[in-house]
C-alpha cells in the first residue's frame, strides 16, 4: 500500500491555502484559492478547498492517483454557522479522509506544534483561542459586532474616519484623502458600497491604514494604536485563561505585533508554524486514532 500523504488546508475569509506533505514533513506542493468561509456559502467554501488542493497536487506532480492517499486536515472560518457541521460531514470529498475544525483551532495547533499556548488571529477577522480540555474562545463573534482589531474592523474605522472629514469633524490627512478618493469623495457612493460590502471588502481598506501609519499619518496611526490595543486585550484574556504564551497569527500578525503596547509584549511569542501545519497535525492525529 502506498504511503499516506497529508494535506493541510487553511480556509479563511480572504483566501484558502493548502499544503501537501509526506508523512515525514517533506513539502510536495502548495495551492491557493479564494475565500473559504462557510459564511459565504457551503458550495463556495468547498470549491475553494478543492481548487487549492488541486493546485497542491498538480505542483507535486503526483496526479489524480494521489487523492486516495491524502488525509486532509481542513480549517475553515464559519464552522459555527447553522448547518455548517452537517454540510461538512455530508460532503463527498475526494480524499482518503478529511477532518474539519475552525480555522482558528488549526492556527493554534500550528503555532505551538500541537503544544500548549494561545493565539490571537489577526486577519480579516479576529479571535483569541486557547485549549483547556476544550477550545476556549475570546471574541470572534463575527463582523461587525465583534472581530475587534481585525482587517475588517480597521477598514470600517477607516471609512468612519474618512466620512468625518467630509463633515469637518476630523482634519483631513493623506490617509483619509486616499480612502475618500477610492469613492470619488462621494458619501453616496460609500453608502452604496457599504450596502453590498462583506467583511473581506472592508479588510481591503486595512493596507491603506497600515501604509499611512508607517509613514506617520496621525489619523492612520490613531487607528493602528486602537486596533493594537484591542488585539492586546484579546491576548491578555487568553493569559488569564491559562495560556502560558500567546502567538499572533494571520495576515496582519507581523504588522500588529509592532504596534502592541509594551505591557503585553512579554507574553507574545512567534508562532512555530501556520494553520496548514496545524491541519496536517490534526490529520495525522486522526489517522493514528487520536
Amino acid at each position: 500500500m502506498a504511503d499516506p500523504l497529508f494535506l493541510g488546508v487553511d480556509g479563511g475569509g480572504t483566501g484558502c491555502r493548502a499544503r501537501l506533505e509526506t508523512a515525514d514533513g517533506k513539502v510536495l506542493g502548495q495551492g491557493r484559492s479564494g475565500p473559504a468561509s462557510m459564511r459565504f456559502g457551503f458550495a463556495a467554501a468547498f470549491y475553494s478547498i478543492i481548487t487549492a488542493a488541486q493546485q497542491a497536487v498538480r505542483e507535486s506532480g503526483l496526479g489524480e492517483a494521489a487523492y486516495p492517499r491524502i488525509h486532509a486536515g481542513i480549517g475553515l472560518a464559519g464552522t459555527g454557522t447553522r448547518g455548517a457541521r452537517r454540510a461538512l460531514d455530508n460532503w463527498e470529498h475526494p480524499f482518503a479522509s478529511a477532518c474539519f475544525e475552525g480555522d482558528g483551532y488549526m492556527a493554534l495547533l500550528g503555532a505551538f506544534a500541537g503544544g500548549d499556548g494561545g493565539i490571537v488571529v489577526c486577519g480579516t477577522g479576529s479571535i483569541g483561542i486557547t485549549w483547556r480540555g476544550q477550545t476556549l474562545r475570546v471574541g470572534g463573534y463575527g463582523f461587525p459586532v465583534s472581530d475587534e482589531g481585525s482587517g475588517a474592523d480597521i477598514g470600517l474605522n477607516a471609512l468612519r474616519t474618512a466620512l468625518r472629514t467630509l463633515d469637518g469633524r476630523v482634519s483631513p490627512t493623506p490617509f483619509t484623502e486616499e480612502v475618500l478618493a477610492k469613492f470619488s469623495h462621494d458619501p453616496v457612493e460609500i453608502v452604496d458600497w457599504m450596502d453590498r460590502a462583506s467583511s473581506t471588502d472592508y479588510a481591503t481598506l486595512a493596507p491603506m491604514v497600515v501604509h499611512h501609519a508607517a509613514a506617520g499619518d496621525a489619523g492612520a496611526t490613531a487607528l493602528m494604536k486602537q486596533a493594537a490595543s484591542q488585539i492586546a486585550d484579546l491576548a491578555a484574556a487568553l493569559v488569564k485563561k491559562g495560556a502560558p504564551k500567546v502567538a499572533l497569527v494571520g495576515g496582519l500578525a507581523d504588522v500588529m505585533r509592532a504596534w502592541l503596547p509594551d505591557h503585553i509584549q512579554p507574553d507574545i511569542v512567534a508562532p512555530a508554524g501556520d494553520a496548514m501545519a496545524g491541519g496536517i497535525i490534526l490529520a495525522k492525529r486522526k489517522l493514528a486514532g487520536g
